[in-house]
């Protein structure tokens, strides 16, 4: 390729991303558009169909009070949205009537204007499909998995809408995506089902565009789009119609469309948390119109899947820990003889391997390692400790899955490995150890939906950019020099190993140096018990309170309840503030609720935004009571920058012969149904009969 093709190409991406996709200063011809100015409640922009939708022509609806050109039916759900949007809404969806008509609008705030969106709603009163809506709630709620999640959804959007094909659509790390699930209604429709696309194909500013306004309907891509006429003093403007549901097309994206064979299309972004996971794709290879009613419905669907697609990824993070905790027990049984931490890793190290589906573990301080699986010599993982130390002593963690591009294996060249977890395993101030997994790479099989080869570059508006493609003939790439990603809960359960074999090592140090006896009792202590973050007790510490607990009221018959409660939303407070705002949220919480318990009361911290509350000689009634004031005295705290931070609470009694573990399980499973049902409030386990 010649130095000006390169340079065109690069003019031509960078066009592409920058095309301002959210204000096409257009709407598709479905519905019209008025813009009103904030203070006069005047009219200053009005699509060019507005006649066909709302009866008036351009001429008598430009600059004129928005009162005097509409029905009064529309002005009074107009005015209760409105109060709703001066209150925070982002957008507000209101229906209308006037004379036989019956309308849909929303209303946002683009700039220093309020827009309003009108559709007339054709759908007409449907039995039938208001039997697959309520039929399909029901399905994807009792999904077992989340395979059956994604099919029960894209079935039931397919049979909700007549769309040909549904997908699921999840995206890599490169943002890449991937068809996970794909339903079709004709043997004639092409199938897309594990196939990737490239990132290229939704840009940046695309998928930003999913994080303000989740939904991307395009009704048919041969009606010619209505432009948006301005007044005088406005007509350069260009509204931000990023919250709309009827923005015009993009002519890149509607040759997309065209060269796949499609007439129509919807999309409705996925989101694990706050970070976009994928989208449901839907496609059309025929016209029809989709009501506005039924757009709604398909996204209450897909934000019903979204929250049971969560709950099956927190059940399959349970049942991984659940296996962790088995080792946990073998690493601090106080009945053992106490081992040291090559001895630990020799017992735990083939169960570890599986768990972590890795190809060694290694256990590496300045005195000694000890490796279980793959052999790796002596002075390979010596020089990976001091990289590490120099690196990553600060984080304590470090992953890699990519060989090429790693730092790790430009210092040690001789390691043979792509994947790498290391987590810090601080023995002691002189011996800052690491528990280290490491995977071979694996040739990941890429099936693409067409060439990833540079497409065309053409003028467009003045302006270089790419030609759409047009073929998505299936072909194979098989990639070398990755390991799969260490997933969340991976990384986590690490740490958790990684304390405990600390812990391990100073129990048998201790054990090895009794002279040390009393300066290493106050180092095991501080270690064993408190958590080093907030300062208040840890898990191990609340385990082993909460069994004596259990046993004492065996022995006496007292009452015994716990209390655990969970952070909302935590994870949003360290993405958008940073771990630093996040971990001081946690002191201040931990500050706070330690002072409002009584002094009979055990409080810890359960792991992450988790806490625990040991309440002896307490039943389940005064613990849900206690829960409650908790509660509420939390959400009125502010706290700096981030503001009010709430908590959902699960409470649990003991009941006769119960363990410890079944206790905790209870109020767990009681604060699952609290974050079910919205948070920010308190959820009781049955009690005793």
């Amino acid at each position: 390729m010649t130095d000006s093709t390169s340079v065109s190409y690069q003019e031509a991406m960078e066009n592409c991303a920058k095309e301002p996709v959210h204000a096409p200063q257009c709407v598709q011809s479905i519905g019209t558009l008025l813009a009103v100015d904030n203070k006069s409640d005047r009219i200053v922009a009005v699509s060019e169909n507005s006649h066909e939708i709302l009866g008036c022509t351009v001429d008598k609806l430009i600059d004129r009070p928005l009162d005097e050109c509409l029905p009064e039916d529309f002005l009074n759900q107009y005015q209760v949205a409105l109060s709703q949007l001066r209150q925070g809404a982002e957008h507000e969806n209101f229906a209308w009537q006037n004379a036989d008509h019956y309308f849909f609008s929303r209303i946002y705030f683009s700039q220093s204007w309020l827009v309003i969106e009108t559709e007339i709603d054709n759908a007409e009163p449907d039995l039938k499909r208001s039997c697959y809506f309520d039929r399909a709630l029901l399905d994807i709620s009792n999904a077992k998995n989340v395979d059956q999640t994604m099919k029960k959804l894209c079935q039931s959007i397919s049979e909700l809408s007549g769309y040909e094909r549904v997908l699921v659509y999840k995206f890599d790390d490169n943002w890449n995506g991937r068809v996970v699930c794909e339903h079709t209604s004709r043997d004639d429709i092409e199938q897309y089902n594990g196939l990737s696309f490239p990132a290229s194909d939704i840009p940046k500013q695309v998928r930003e565009l999913y994080r303000v306004n989740p939904i991307r309907y395009i009704a048919d891509v041969d009606t010619a789009d209505a432009a948006i006429i301005y007044t005088d003093e406005l007509t350069s403007t260009r509204l931000d119609l990023s919250l709309g549901t009827i923005r015009g097309k993009s002519p890149i994206h509607t040759e997309y469309m065209k060269n796949m064979g499609l007439q129509r299309s919807m999309s409705v972004a996925l989101f694990d948390q706050n970070q976009l996971w994928g989208l449901v794709s839907c496609h059309g290879v025929s016209a029809h119109r989709l009501s506005y009613s039924t757009r709604l419905n398909i996204h209450s669907l897909v934000k019903l899947a979204e929250q049971r697609l969560m709950l099956h990824k927190q059940f399959e993070a349970d049942r991984f820990f659940d296996r962790v905790e088995e080792s946990r027990k073998a690493l601090l049984d106080r009945k053992r003889e106490i081992k040291s931490p090559q001895q630990l890793l020799e017992d735990e190290g083939d169960y570890w391997l599986d768990l972590f589906e890795a190809s060694a573990v290694a256990l590496i301080t300045t005195q000694m390692q000890r490796v279980v699986g793959d052999d790796i010599d002596v002075p390979t993982l010596q020089r990976v400790r001091v990289w590490l130390n120099e690196n990553h002593g600060v984080t304590g963690l470090f992953t890699e899955r990519d060989c090429r591009l790693s730092e790790l294996r430009e210092a040690v060249p001789e390691l043979p490995y792509c994947g790498v977890l290391a987590v810090s395993m601080p023995v002691d101030k002189r011996n800052h150890g690491w528990l280290v997994f490491f995977r071979q790479q694996e040739t990941e099989v890429f099936r693409w939906a067409g060439s990833l080869e540079k497409g065309d570059v053409r003028e467009y508006q003045g302006r270089k950019v790419l030609s759409p493609r047009n073929s998505f003939e299936q072909w194979q790439q098989n990639v070398d020099g990755y390991a799969p990603v260490w997933t969340e809960v991976q990384v986590e359960a690490a740490k958790i190993l990684a304390e405990d074999l600390a812990i391990g090592a100073s129990a048998y140090k201790i054990e090895q140096l009794n002279q040390e006896l009393t300066e290493a009792n106050e180092r095991l202590e501080h270690l064993v018990h408190t958590d080093a973050l907030t300062q208040i007790w840890n898990r191990y510490h609340m385990e082993q309170t909460l069994e004596e607990e259990v046993k004492r009221c065996e022995r006496h018959g007292r009452d015994l309840s716990v209390i655990l409660l969970d952070v909302d939303h935590f994870k949003r407070v360290n993405d958008d503030y940073g771990h630093d705002v996040g971990d001081n949220v946690l002191k201040l919480i931990s500050e706070a609720i330690e002072k409002w318990l009584r002094s009979s009361d055990v409080f810890g911290r359960w792991g992450g935004e988790e806490f625990l509350i040991i309440a002896p000689e307490t039943n389940l009634e005064r613990a849900g009571q206690l829960a409650e004031r908790l509660r509420k005295r939390l959400s009125n705290l502010q706290f700096d920058k981030v503001g009010q931070v709430t908590a959902s609470f699960g409470v649990a009694e003991l009941l006769a012969a119960e363990s410890r573990n079944s206790l905790v399980k209870r109020a767990d499973n009681a604060l699952y149904k609290v974050k079910e049902s919205g948070r920010n409030s308190v959820e009781v386990s049955p009690g005793k009969n």
